[in-house]
């Protein structure tokens, strides 16, 4: 057996067995790329055309040159060609958790396995079939031991990801089928983002969509008509959140390589409530200082067709990143207003996170979160502040 191939096995066999005790987690793109790695379209490192998940081959490229400060960003460290018909890729990502809610509990300490996701595509000319494939575990299984995470590996297997799409070149047209996130927002990596956990794009929280729209060099737009997933489904196709049904549209323009604003709006309906929101997303890269602004904030109104009542909501998120090849480093302040109409209804946020990457596969992230106490509504005792620590390993082939 020649050197490379038992390097190509032990590496894949390592990823396998580690992956094995992995639970799912959204693998969202990083949007602090755009711009700042001299890539202006997320759609250039993704298959998606809006970003996030599988990377293609100018992605694995610039994830060796711009992004690591060095190796082989190719899948397999590029010990192996894939025809070029076909595309894998998977992600993992282990974690150790201080997290301190101010209850009885807390703080909590936890070491786990964080993400696994597997990523395939199949193409042929302009069509193509995409699938993502991982493991729905928990944080705090009842019995945390080995065999105790690894017993019901395949009962907790879920496809959080599956669509066809038309897409005849990296710019022009496209159409895709199936369940994905619909384009919406800056698509932070972690869920734990008031931009994303108040939105419908939450952790498991995917939709079956008919989407379509235009990439150009500097604008993009897209459409997209949903249906929330039933509770009926299998839990391999399986959701969490509402299941609203509706709309979606993202509208984005882009300045000299260095700038972005987004216009977008999200229309979701269930049986027993209705929501409707809009926002704006804006991105900034200033070259001379290596920071990346980014922001957005929505409207929200929830409406209850049976009460007749409802109530308006914002959220926001405004952040800088300074980022430099092998390192990034952010701080970031949310804002989410349960009922514009009652005072005492705010959460304060503020978030900071550094990122290293050594070598082309590997991430060390750390985040942390400072959530001020809540003010109550009618004068009673204000909330517990929150605070979240969590280092991150990440692997991905």
């Amino acid at each position: 057996m020649t050197n490379p191939l038992r390097r190509a096995l032990i590496v894949a066999g390592g990823v396998v067995g580690l992956c094995l005790l992995a639970p799912a987690r959204a693998a969202l793109a990083y949007p602090q790329f755009q711009f700042s790695s001299g890539t202006t379209r997320c759609g250039q490192c993704h298959y998606s055309p809006s970003g996030g998940t599988l990377i293609t081959s100018w992605g694995r490229d610039e994830s060796g040159d711009t992004i690591s400060l060095g190796g082989d960003g190719s899948f397999l460290h590029g010990l192996t060609t894939l025809p070029s018909w076909l595309a894998l890729g998977a992600d993992f990502r282990a974690a150790f958790l201080y997290n301190n809610v101010g209850g009885p509990e807390s703080p909590e300490i936890a070491v786990f396995p964080m993400q696994f996701d597997v990523y395939a595509r199949a193409a042929y000319e302009a069509y193509s079939l995409n699938v993502t494939i991982g493991d729905r575990g928990v944080v705090r299984p009842p019995d945390p031991s080995l065999s105790g995470r690894t017993g019901d590996f395949t009962a907790r297997l879920m496809s959080r990801e599956h669509y066809f799409m038309w897409r005849p070149s990296a710019t022009g047209p496209y159409v895709r089928a199936g369940r994905f996130f619909a384009p919406y927002g800056l698509r932070l990596a972690e869920h734990v983002y008031f931009v994303r956990r108040y939105t419908g794009f939450n952790l498991y929280e995917e939709t079956y969509n008919l989407s379509g729209g235009y990439v150009a060099d500097d604008w993009e737009v897209h459409a997209t008509a949903f249906l929330g997933i039933p509770a009926s489904l299998p839990d391999f196709l399986g959701a969490v959140g509402i299941p609203e049904s509706g709309g979606a549209v993202y509208a984005e323009k882009r300045f000299a390589g260095m700038a972005a604003v987004g216009l977008q709006s999200r229309i979701g309906i269930a049986s027993e409530e209705a929501r409707y929101q809009g926002g704006v997303v804006g991105k900034l890269w200033v070259e001379q200082a290596r920071l990346l602004f980014l922001g957005e904030a929505d409207l929200i109104r929830e409406q209850v067709p049976a009460a007749s009542a409802g109530e308006s909501q914002f959220v926001s998120y405004l952040g800088a990143t300074y980022c430099i090849r092998g390192f990034m480093a952010g701080a970031a302040y949310e804002r989410f207003q349960e009922d514009l109409a009652v005072s005492g209804t705010g959460r304060n946020a503020y978030d900071g996170e550094v990122n290293l990457f050594p070598w082309a596969h590997f991430e060390l992230s750390l985040f942390m979160r400072y959530q001020k106490p809540q003010a109550v509504a009618g004068g009673g005792p204000d909330s517990s502040a929150a605070s979240l620590v969590m280092l991150q390993f990440h692997y991905y082939l």
